[in-house]
């Protein structure tokens, strides 16, 4: 019995079935099944009782699945702890982070990184997409915050979570609109202010429901966007954790309802070269979103 199958035994239980845990674990079901007959002997018992459609612990199932817990959980922690002892190293993270994402949870996944690891230094590069993917290429940065869409094959991407589109503007724009969300054909009455970014795909989506917009101002910073937002001069169209970066009082958002369009908030690395401080980034957000492949 060791770590591995215990792991594999809880994802089991969570996922009330094989088949389901193997795909969370990205992996076939026969050796799954082939590694719990193998705890099943070594112990001498039945875990679980097999049914069409979900497992059923048995009591001697019960119990190692409260043993196991508590192993794993106890496992991480002398992993981490062991970890953070051996390494009092004082890199530079390079990191990059899209602008829509500065003042949102981006920061703070820094701050929790930081207090593990304080002998750690920063250098952040904040822009577009775009600009910061060609900064990998000279090796100014080895992580980046990412939006999607974008192409590349030559980083590896983790996703952390996905972002849909709203709308901010101050409240006078949505004075004869009390719903909690908004549609693409009332946007249309409103002046509308997005940023570079997003004008192609919401030109698209427009178009697609036979809808006119009234493109008031096109810039290039989610930023930008909310500072004339704030000074009134039209509804901006950003993702919804943008709007953290909302400063002034009396600013409403409002969820874009008929819109399909959404982006992933990703991790991306390229995986053949990364400093010792940038794995421990990488398995650090990890643990925030352990999930997530």
């Amino acid at each position: 019995m060791d770590l591995k199958q215990l792991s594999y035994f809880v994802k089991i239980v969570e996922e009330g079935s094989i088949s389901g845990a193997a795909k969370k674990l990205f992996m076939s079901q026969p050796p799954l099944s082939s590694q719990m007959k193998l705890l099943e002997t070594e112990l001498d018992c039945t875990l679980f009782e097999r049914g069409s459609r979900t497992i059923h612990l048995t009591e001697a199932g019960e119990t190692l699945y409260n043993y196991s817990r508590s192993l794993l959980q106890l496992s991480n922690v002398a992993k981490q702890e062991t970890m953070n002892a051996a390494r009092h190293f004082n890199g530079v993270l390079r990191i990059g982070i899209v602008s829509s994402l500065i003042g949102s949870d981006a920061l703070g996944w820094l701050c929790g990184f930081s207090k593990q690891y304080p002998g750690i230094h920063y250098e952040i590069n904040e822009a577009d997409t775009y600009h910061l993917l060609s900064q990998f290429e000279t090796n100014a940065i080895h992580l980046a915050l990412l939006r999607t869409p974008f192409h590349t094959d030559s980083l590896t991407c983790k996703k952390l979570f996905t972002d849909s589109l709203v709308a901010v503007g101050q409240e006078s724009f949505f004075a004869d609109d009390r719903s909690s969300s908004i549609t693409l054909d009332d946007l249309t009455k409103l002046p509308l202010i997005v940023y570079r970014r997003w004008e192609h795909l919401l030109r698209k989506e427009f178009e697609d429901k036979n809808l006119s917009a009234n493109w008031f101002c096109i810039n290039d910073d989610a930023r930008t966007t909310l500072y004339f937002v704030e000074m009134g001069m039209g509804v901006g169209i950003i993702p919804q954790s943008a709007a953290t970066l909302v400063q002034k009082k009396g600013i409403v958002c409002k969820p874009v309802k008929n819109c399909d369009i959404a982006t992933d908030v990703v991790l991306a690395y390229n995986s053949t070269y990364l400093p010792e401080c940038s794995r421990a980034f990488i398995e650090y957000l990890d643990t925030l979103y352990p999930d997530i492949p």
